[in-house]
């Protein structure tokens, strides 16, 4: 007769087998700190600061400036919730947010998708030393769109 511990133990061992386990928003600290956009762009300036995981949170934020003024702003917050890691962007103060539930990660690289959001679908993250590249695409309005962020590592101020 199979006791309650072994049948919890077996079903255990068989999640871990299965790839099944708690999202860790540790394994995206490679995303911590301040980036910018290199100064290649005349008149435009992206910046993204992204703080350390910590309680199942990540927090971040990024500000477009053309010249001296700001354009722009996003807060952003990855979080687990139900079991995932989702990634969720606020522009502004009057637009509801929407939420991309992560799909795929690798040591340096992570994927958020809501194929139900007009545009963007899909947004990219992937760091390659003192670069992080971030991206944002899907079907906007019937036709393929792709944006691309070159960020550089700099000083948090």
């Amino acid at each position: 007769m199979m006791t309650i511990r072994t049948w919890l133990l077996l079903i255990g061992g068989a999640a871990a087998a299965f790839g099944a386990e708690d999202p860790d928003l540790s394994k995206l600290a490679w995303m911590t700190g301040c980036w910018a956009t290199p100064a290649d762009r005349p008149g435009l300036v992206i910046d993204e600061h992204w703080s350390n995981p910590a309680g199942g949170n990540m927090l971040g934020y990024s500000r477009t400036f053309k010249g001296p003024r700001m354009v722009f702003f996003e807060f952003i917050r990855l979080e687990v919730k139900g079991g995932e890691v989702v990634y969720t962007p606020r522009y502004g103060t009057s637009l509801k947010p929407v939420s991309f539930r992560m799909v795929k990660q690798g040591p340096s690289d992570v994927v958020f998708e809501n194929p139900e959001h007009d545009f963007p679908q899909r947004i990219l993250y992937r760091r390659e030393g003192d670069m992080l590249h971030a991206a944002i695409e899907g079907n906007d309005k019937g036709r393929p769109r792709r944006e691309e962020f070159p960020y550089r590592k700099v000083a948090c101020k």
